[in-house]
């Protein structure tokens, strides 16, 4: 089996900032090697944050694995 490579570039929007939960969800998928080249940018006057990373499955997998794992670190 090979294994697939993170090539699909995924942007999420934290309107409030990242809540402790979702960051702890996104470690453990970096952890994993679900997530690569992680970079976030925030706002200091709205306290909105930009995550961007690559990924080897699709964006939409990689929200609902993240809402799985934040349930878990809530």
């Amino acid at each position: 089996m090979t294994e697939a490579t993170p090539e699909i570039r995924c942007v999420d929007y934290w309107r409030d900032g990242i809540p402790h939960n979702k960051l702890m969800a996104y470690k453990c998928m970096m952890d994993a090697g679900q997530i690569t080249r992680p970079h976030a940018t925030g706002s200091r006057s709205t306290g909105a944050v930009v995550v961007q990373y690559l990924s080897a499955v699709p964006h939409e997998w990689i929200l609902q694995e993240l809402a799985k794992l934040a349930g878990v670190a809530s």
